[in-house]
């Protein structure tokens, strides 16, 4: 009987026995072009894994070496893995073979995420050939694996990848030993994302898109937002990473300024509890499986985050709707809770409103934009909400006092823009207070005869 091959001992062979290795169920060989290359990573990833020599033609044809160019290689494999969903863990190297560049491939099987699509097409492989699956065999395959504990799948990392420092704070908040921290966060000899997420030095080393970017903008009146100076990017593990972002956000927002007496007090226009629930939950909440990254910005009046989400559209109305809670990556919430990065234990999005409804803020928004994949948005407004009502209030009473007003008149008489004050006589004429005459130009508006003011 044959020895069965692993994958590790392909991906390790030699340059003349891959050349003329059989394909069959762990090994694959095409040209260097995305389609082929992300089909072949989508059912590897869907089977059992394997391996893929990029840079030579099918045996059963010539079996001619073609080779490759490094630079373009590295791009297709990089846009064939983009559009894999669930993304497996893949590994790549440049080998030389007589004077040609070739390229191999690793693949890892996705385990319980099973099975992988690339454009939105189920692949598998049976054989030595990449089918597309039937829709019943991919209900078959959902069945099977259910729900699934993302955090759980390994990564490339190892115990080398720790960050000390971090693991022994850990034992300390926890009251474990570290071999038993240590237990819970390896699988198969590797790290799980959950272990580089907390623990790694460099995360995004292993986890793609595992880091934090921000960005300064500034407004400048009738344009778009102006980028000021490069943007930072972050990447360690969870804990230092979470204070570090917070930290940055309070040095880039207002203060405001108390007196009592002649002495002077500085504090956050928005409180520390606030933006650190929001940057924590970006990372705690996030999609691990997604390349994508978490996006800060900052801006004179807001400050916004985006990041990959877990949730669909639909779901995020659920939560709204019924004020449930939802936490996709438990275990990274079992780290972080003992380090008091969480304000409160799925608690933190209205925690986040009540906090700035207290100080009068603007409400805060909250959205899921698109659906598989979706990304999580938060905005976080710094103006008093009171500065609007005040502006209506006095714009209610200019009305009371004229029976006919034009936007021009209210630009004048409040100091704001013509889009703002449409806005707000608009407002006023849905809830059923003035009546609009005339287009543009001659655009005016009289009180309702039939609803007087009180």
């Amino acid at each position: 009987m044959r020895e069965r091959v692993t994958i590790e001992a392909i991906y390790n062979m030699d340059g003349d026995k891959l050349i003329n290795y059989p394909e069959g169920e762990l090994f694959d060989r095409t040209l260097s072009d995305q389609e082929n290359i992300g089909v072949r990573i989508a059912s590897l990833g869907t089977k059992n894994g394997g391996v893929i020599l990029v840079g030579q033609k099918d045996l059963k044809g010539s079996g001619e070496i073609v080779g490759i160019s490094e630079e373009e290689f590295q791009r297709t494999f990089s846009q064939a893995i983009s559009n894999v969903k669930p993304a497996p863990l893949t590994q790549s190297k440049i080998i030389d073979y007589k004077g040609k560049k070739l390229a191999l491939i690793e693949v890892r099987n996705v385990g319980e995420l099973r099975p992988c699509a690339y454009k939105k097409t189920f692949y598998e492989r049976k054989g030595e050939s990449c089918l597309s699956l039937q829709p019943e065999e991919v209900r078959r395959y959902h069945l099977v694996y259910g729900g699934v504990n993302i955090e759980s799948l390994p990564t490339h990392a190892s115990e080398n990848d720790i960050d000390n420092g971090e693991l022994k704070r850990y034992a300390e908040l926890l009251s474990k030993d570290e071999q038993t921290i240590l237990e819970s966060i390896i699988k198969d000899g590797s790290l799980t994302i959950r272990g580089v997420v907390v623990l790694s030095r460099n995360p995004v080393k292993y986890v793609e898109g595992a880091f934090i970017e921000i960005q300064k903008y500034d407004n400048i009146l009738g344009g778009p937002p102006v980028p000021i100076g490069a943007s930072i990017k972050l990447s360690k593990p969870a804990g230092p990473l979470i204070e570090e972002a917070t930290q940055i956000l309070l040095q880039n927002l207002p203060v405001e300024r108390r007196y009592d007496g002649a002495k002077m007090a500085e504090s956050p226009i928005i409180p520390v509890s606030v933006i650190r629930e929001v940057v924590t939950n970006s990372i705690a909440h996030r999609n691990y499986r997604s390349n994508e990254h978490v996006r800060i910005r900052i801006f004179a009046d807001c400050f916004d985050v985006s990041n990959p989400a877990v949730v669909s559209e639909k779901m995020w109305s659920d939560i709204l709707a019924n004020h449930t809670t939802y936490h996709p990556n438990e275990g990274l919430y079992t780290f972080l809770n003992p380090k008091n990065l969480y304000e409160g234990r799925g608690e933190g999005i209205w925690k986040i409103k009540e906090e700035l409804e207290r100080l009068r803020k603007i409400e805060p928004e909250f959205k899921v934009i698109g659906d598989s994949p979706s990304s999580f948005y938060v905005k976080i407004n710094l103006s008093q909400k009171i500065s609007k009502d005040v502006k209506m209030i006095r714009l209610t009473s200019m009305v009371k006092k004229n029976e006919e007003i034009t936007s021009s008149k209210v630009m004048k008489y409040l100091g704001i823009s013509r889009v703002t004050a449409l806005r707000m006589l608009n407002r006023l004429v849905k809830e059923g207070l003035l009546e609009h005459e005339g287009t543009t130009k001659t655009s005016k508006y009289k009180i309702r005869k039939i609803i007087p003011f009180q």
